[in-house]
């Protein structure tokens, strides 16, 4: 298997960089080691969704912007799918087992 990333794909998510305030990882990392300590697991992994879905689109809202052009079908799609994850982890967090 080659190493270089010639598919588009790859190549895409290779040549990307995104920067994260300090502040919010170590909110991110208190906020899930209280959830480790107390036993909340299915928490920590609404936690982590949470703050997935916050930097990967809302907190680099202008860097998709300048790459997608001025569309909004893709906003709505990603918000409407993230919004449906959440529910169906919430439903999953009251699930016993």
């Amino acid at each position: 298997m080659p190493t270089d990333f010639n598919d588009p794909i790859s190549s895409f998510l290779a040549d990307k960089s995104m920067s994260v305030p300090l502040g919010q990882v170590l909110l991110f990392a208190f906020m899930l080691t209280l959830c480790l300590l107390f036993g909340r697991h299915k928490l920590g992994l609404m936690v982590s969704y949470a703050f997935v879905f916050y930097w990967g689109f809302i907190f680099n809202r202008s860097y998709f912007i300048d790459l997608l052009g001025n569309t909004s079908s893709g906003l709505y799609t990603y918000g409407i799918f993230g919004f449906l994850m959440a529910v169906l982890a919430i439903v999953g967090m009251f699930k016993k087992g």
